[in-house]
Formats: structure tokens, sequence, C-alpha cells
């Protein structure tokens, strides 16, 4: 769906809180250009972002509290049904916080709105044993990116750790990569230009959680570079519901 300016708050919220109802079937949204250009302008110089960037590292204040908040944990509820779906379950909160992230970060929607579309999540977050997801405080939506990517390492609400401390590794690396999807996923539908978002989160976490390159691999190419429109949706799209298929069928 494609829509026009202007566009009300009272509808981007709705239309933000519907997104994120249909995320766990990986729906797609198209959002307004003119928006993104408001929220991205501190991208006008540079038509890419560094594939270099050096992936921030969890402090020994942030893991000594997610020990902490770990510990304090409730039971995870182990069924038959949550143990065939872990993985997938665990790619659907990612996903869910990266999208919503990525649709405050942008303007798009109201944060409180947002937050409380999360707390559809709850009955996984609780089944998984892990804290709720919360969002990054944001300052300057210029640092939006880099607060995202010290949000993934530093976990404040500890998701990753708990993921990390209950089953291993890999699920906490699931969850971060997915979590980059769905936020680079979102900017590219918005400014296709931007052909570097998160690319060392992707690479990084995605080879860690086991996830295929080639899967991945054209959420960073600049060959989305036409413009925000029904071809780059469908590229992203296409990528998020390649990526779904392959988790489910590999759960």
């Amino acid at each position: 769906m494609i829509s026009t300016p202007p566009v009300s708050g009272k509808l981007r919220v709705r239309r933000t809180l519907v997104f994120l109802a249909v995320v766990w079937s990986i729906g797609g949204l198209f959002l307004a250009l003119e928006a993104v250009m408001r929220e991205l302008s501190w991208f006008s110089a540079s038509k890419s972002l560094p594939a270099t960037l050096v992936l921030p590292k969890q402090s020994h204040a942030a893991f000594l509290h997610c020990q902490e908040v770990v510990k304090g944990l409730p039971a995870p509820t182990h069924t038959p049904e949550i143990a065939k779906r872990t993985s997938y379950l665990v790619w659907s909160i990612g996903y869910m916080l990266g999208s919503a992230d990525a649709s405050t970060a942008a303007g798009i929607a109201n944060q409180a709105a947002v937050e409380a579309a999360l707390r559809q999540s709850l009955p996984v977050t609780n089944a998984l044993g892990t804290p709720p997801l919360a969002l990054p405080r944001h300052g300057r939506s210029a640092y939006a990116l880099a607060e995202f990517s010290t949000f993934l390492e530093e976990d404040p609400p500890c998701v990753a750790a708990a993921l990390e401390s209950r089953y291993s590794p890999k699920y906490a690396a699931l969850y971060k990569f997915s979590a980059a999807v769905g936020f680079a996923g979102l900017y590219r539908r918005l400014a296709p230009q931007l052909n570097g978002v998160l690319a060392p989160q992707l690479r990084i976490y995605g080879a860690a959680a086991g996830i295929p390159a080639d899967l991945y691999s054209p959420l960073l190419s600049p060959s989305l570079a036409t413009g925000p429109g029904p071809d780059a949706e469908r590229t992203v799209q296409s990528v998020v519901s390649q990526i779904d298929t392959y988790v489910r069928r590999n759960d």
C-alpha cells in the first residue's frame, strides 16, 4: 500500500500498529518517502554506510546486570510445541523489535503506541523465559542507527543474555540477527539507496546464527537504489520471507 502525503499522526500510528500486529506472518509495509527524508536527512552527504563499522561490545557493567536479571527470571515454559518452534519464536520477537524501533526512529509512529503493540509479544517472551521486549532510548534521530547497534550489544532488557543462558549462544545471535533484519529491512524500504544499513550486524550475527549469507545479502546490495516503491518493497519482503521460511523449516 502506497501512502501519499499529507499523512495524519493518527493514521501513521494506526498503520504502524497494523504492521506490528501482522509481523508474525512477516507482512510487508511501504511508507512515505517524505517522512524518511525528514528523519534521515543525516544521510544526505553519503549514499551508503561503511561496511567496516566496528561492532560495539557489551560493557562489563551490562554483563553483570544481565547476570543478575537472568538469575531472577521465572523458568521458561518447556512444552513440546515450544521446543519445536524455539528458533522461529526467537526470530519472530527479534524481527518485531527491529521493525518497531525502526518505525519510531524514522518518525513513523509514536513510541508509546509502538511499545503498547510490542506487549503483544509477552506470551512468547514468557514462554521462552526471557524478559519482555523493550525499545532503545533514542536521542536525536541522526544517531538512531548507532544507538540501535549499541542497544543490541548492551542488551539492557537482557533478552539476548537470557536466550544464551537458557538455550545457547546461537539463539542469542539469532535474536540479534532478526532484530537487525527488521531494522535494516524497514530502512531499505524507506530509502533503498542506504545499502550498508547494519551490514556488520547482519553478517556477524547471521553467521553465528547459522543463517546462509545468500538469504540476507540482498539487503546489503546497491540494487535497491532505484527509489522507494513497489520494487524495493518486493525485494525486502522476499528477503524476509525467505529467512522466515528457512528458520521455520530448520527449527
